[in-house]
């Protein structure tokens, strides 16, 4: 369950190294820190079965590396390196539009350590004096300590989908467990969970909580009893276990999963049929007898209702739709025969073309799009007008490599007057155009919409890159008026884009379904720099089942006859 803490670190070394302007290794580090934040299993047991070094950018002295700190905990190269550069560097990493370059900057010339020092040269007027910061700047870095401040501790979906895995497998192997799911946020597929809520069913809960409690991970316990305890992990992730009876599991189930408000309307539903709805159970009013919670099924077929799939409960019409019987058939990771929107070496992802096509047919998938970035968005080596052909040219040797349809394309910036880098009719001789705003992301929402609405209708473009452009827990969204855009895009047949990268998870689920009821249509894309970023599409599976899409409504579901002519433009 170290996944995390693993990355982190690695990430942190690569942003140390980079401050003090070592060659090469910060992007070993890096390319290392993507693959395992990539991984869906413990990397513990990749330890144990001496398969370190098969993970994507991990020789020897990394695996060394990491073997410490599933050890120890702790990194003594990465403890070292901090005492060097005299910068609370984790705390100033957190302050969102804050590099490495920018903070050796600070320390260089305003003497800068932390986050306190940085406000304090903001509120002086000191930073907006430097080269290359200004009033904009330092706007933007005070709004990051405020949001340091009063962000909520969320985890990423992704971070935890590890540490869920390993917890399902530990239980499940104990002879006195008979049954563990997880509910809560995770279960409904939200982006960021808060914590982590397991339901078990077993005949000694005494073993349970003790086997629970006891984990190697646990660094503190919050509350320790025969059916509930609670924990919290080395990583402050708070783990709750409830321990359940057969007959309320289904009941205990759903109101565990929620949502809150979700709940609030179910148990509203119930007490209109004369029920009353409870974790324990669906009982009858008169003489509190129990009519159903052994499953969530029996639940909502006794109210009248179509199941209701837990990516769906968010109090968003809904448990209307289910009495009606016109829930949708939401679209699974099976459905899917392909991705969009992914780099190569040839911009700023970690793996060549090569590489990164044969990753996608090992995946099974029918297709890949690659979108090599375009444009001058502050990235090292993007593609441009001279470099363009070679890339096109490469991508074409690619397709003669592998069994599966390779599309060509670019991601390209959307500039601050609403223009795109590129002629419209270069642009055409591309399979796939995705268009993406990567700088000036702070104009008033007038102007943002005008300039996204501008580029979508003056240019040949296929998909709306991450249409909001947050980053979660780091970036707020774009100003938009994300209904106007939608309408254009709707008018246009630009698809959405639902990015599966887990920091961005773009679009949410109820902004996905914002789009489909304006008559929009979607691509699911997984934004890979590196090729184990292939296989977080999973991820972006989950937001349009949170808004309520069907095969129909994604281009990744479509035979690929119908993908290429709708493609072209």
């Amino acid at each position: 369950m170290k996944n995390l803490l693993i990355a982190k670190i690695l990430h942190n070394i690569a942003d140390i190294l980079e401050l003090q302007e070592v060659p090469f290794k910060p992007q070993a580090y890096r390319r290392a820190a993507l693959a395992i934040e990539g991984l869906t299993e413990d990397i513990e047991e990749r330890q144990q079965q001496d398969k370190l070094q098969e993970i994507p950018g991990v020789g020897g002295s990394i695996a060394e590396k990491i073997g410490e700190i599933i050890k120890t905990g702790k990194l003594q190269y990465y403890e070292k390196l901090k005492k060097e550069i005299k910068i609370n560097f984790e705390e100033l990493n957190g302050i969102p539009g804050l590099g490495p370059k920018k903070m050796k900057v600070l320390y260089q010339k305003l003497g800068v350590q932390d986050a306190r020092d940085l406000e304090r040269v903001i509120k002086q007027g000191k930073l907006q004096n430097l080269p290359g910061f200004g009033e904009e700047t330092a706007r933007n870095l005070l709004q990051g300590i405020e949001l340091l401040k009063t962000r909520p501790k969320r985890f990423l979906y992704a971070q935890v989908l590890p540490i869920v895995n390993e917890m399902l497998k530990r239980f499940q192997q104990y002879p006195f467990v008979q049954k563990i799911e997880i509910a809560g946020s995770f279960r409904r597929g939200k982006e960021t969970v808060g914590d982590l809520d397991f339901l078990v069913i077993s005949q000694q809960p005494e073993k349970v909580m003790y086997a629970f409690t006891t984990m190697p991970d646990v660094s503190k316990v919050l509350a320790k009893g025969t059916t509930r305890s609670s924990v919290v992990l080395s990583n402050g992730l708070q783990i709750d276990f409830r321990v359940l009876r057969e007959k309320e599991w289904g009941s205990a189930l759903n109101y565990f999963i929620g949502s809150k408000e979700h709940n609030i309307e179910l148990r509203k539903l119930a007490l209109s049929k004369g029920y009353t709805l409870s974790e324990y159970g669906l009982f009858r009013l008169k003489g509190k007898k129990l009519v159903a919670g052994r499953t969530e099924q029996e639940i909502y077929g006794k109210l009248g209702l179509q199941y209701l799939e837990p990516e769906l409960r968010e109090n968003t019409g809904e448990i209307q739709a289910a009495q009606r019987q016109r829930l949708p058939k939401l679209v699974t990771v099976k459905d899917i025969n392909g991705v969009f929107h992914n780099h190569s070496s040839w911009s700023d992802g970690q793996n060549s073309l090569l590489e990164m096509a044969r990753k996608a047919e090992e995946i099974g998938f029918k297709f890949v799009s690659f979108n090599d970035h375009f444009g001058h968005m502050g990235i090292t080596n993007p593609l441009n007008v001279k470099r363009l052909p070679g890339y096109l040219r490469e991508v074409e040797k690619i397709r003669k490599k592998v069994g599966i349809r390779v599309f060509s394309g670019v991601e390209i910036d959307i500039l601050k007057d609403g223009t795109l880098p590129l002629s419209p009719a270069k642009l055409k001789e591309l399979d796939v155009v995705i268009a993406s705003v990567h700088v000036s992301q702070k104009m008033p929402e007038a102007e943002m919409t005008k300039r996204v609405c501008k580029a979508l209708e003056d240019y040949p473009v296929n998909i709306l890159g991450h249409p909001t452009g947050r980053l979660l827990n780091v970036r707020e969204p774009l100003a938009l008026n994300l209904e106007k855009v939608f309408e254009v895009a709707r008018q246009r047949g630009v698809f959405l884009e639902i990015n599966s990268q887990p920091p961005r998870m773009d679009l949410d689920g109820l902004k996905v379904k914002a789009g489909l009821q304006a008559g929009c249509q979607f691509a699911l894309s997984t934004d890979a720099h590196a090729a184990g970023g292939l296989e977080f599409y999973p991820l972006g599976v989950l937001c349009a089942r949170r808004g309520w899409l069907e095969k129909k409504d994604v281009l990744n579901c479509w035979n690929l006859r119908k993908v290429e002519k709708v493609l072209e433009k």
